[in-house]
């Protein structure tokens, strides 16, 4: 197996890679979007974050050659039950049609502010 990590323009904040690329899959980390990651500044709201997330979500796969659109599975973490309906509206801009699978859970997240993280699997094949 063939595995390649693929980076960003900043690195994610502890020791991990931003995602994995394989022959068939890229694997993409919990991505957090309580800060902007060019300039640190916090984001509130879950709407804010959501987009946040989503939009780096975006690049890490694109950064691997792939889209928003290869995206077969989501993990979905909230600090609030309550925020559920409002990260969906957000959510489903981004996947309008043929929406991956999905879990949401409620937990506990690392970062103070911190109110979802997503993780990624896309699909990838490598004659695209």
């Amino acid at each position: 197996m063939v595995k390649q990590v693929i980076t960003t323009s900043y690195p994610p904040r502890m020791h991990y890679s931003r995602a994995i690329k394989t022959e068939q899959f890229i694997f993409v980390a919990g991505t957090a979007g309580d800060k902007e990651p060019d300039t640190g500044e916090e984001i509130k709201g879950i709407e804010a974050q959501t987009r946040r997330c989503l939009e780096t979500i975006k690049e890490v796969l694109e950064s691997a050659g792939s889209s928003l659109n290869d995206v077969v599975s989501t993990n979905v973490y909230l600090v609030n039950p309550d925020d559920h309906f409002k990260y969906n509206e957000v959510y489903k801009t981004y996947f309008p049609k043929d929406p991956p699978a999905r879990a949401t859970v409620v937990t506990g997240l690392l970062w103070p502010g911190m109110l979802i993280e997503i993780q990624c699997v896309a699909c990838y094949s490598s004659s695209q």
